[in-house]
């Protein structure tokens, strides 16, 4: 079970907010080090007289104490996570329940269309069973119309009603075949 937790959970930086937060830092770092030659520059010109530089290390021993307390490092790691979430949350959506809304809402356009596919797909069977059924009345008016003609002696006219017959079964049976697949 721990297994499947560790390989379920993935770290900040493995997140599309961490990509975001390691971007930030790396823009942050790159504009401290274009601008460390004049702040280098400010803090020589503290250090020139004595009072100064007491105040300085005062400060910076605040500094130190507030960044070393970890209370106040992991308040200030959450507000960098919440702030890249934010963030990323402009470009990407990433809040779980509104990944799901947009799901379902997916799930139900192709439930419409296939609704819509479905009620054509009746149409097609409704129209090739009335195409069958008349198929059907013809042939049976073909077979009709060839015993008459028999009794009358005409065999041509029986021949083309027996071979009008026949073309009507075997496309009826190429109908009913295709409409049992549907």
């Amino acid at each position: 079970m721990e297994d499947l937790n560790k390989q379920k959970m993935k770290s900040f930086w493995k997140r599309p907010e961490g990509v975001a937060g390691a971007i930030f830092l790396i823009g942050l770092g790159v504009v401290f080090i274009m601008f460390s030659v004049p702040i280098l520059a400010f803090i020589q010109s503290l250090l020139t007289s004595l009072i100064t530089t007491i105040a300085l290390f005062v400060v910076l021993g605040i500094m130190l104490y507030i960044i070393l307390d970890p209370k106040f490092r992991a308040l200030v790691w959450y507000g960098y996570k919440s702030i890249m979430r934010w963030i990323t949350g402009l470009f990407v959506q990433i809040d779980p329940i509104g990944i799901l809304k947009s799901y379902i809402e997916y799930l139900y356009n192709n439930l419409k269309e296939m609704n819509g596919q479905i009620a054509k797909l009746k149409g097609q069977i409704s129209k090739m069973s009335r195409l069958i059924d008349k198929n059907r009345k013809e042939m049976e008016d073909n077979l009709k119309m060839a015993e008459q003609a028999k009794k009358k002696g005409n065999m041509e006219l029986v021949a083309i009603n027996t071979r009008q017959y026949g073309r009507l079964k075997d496309t009826n049976a190429r109908y009913t075949t295709l409409l049992n697949k549907i």
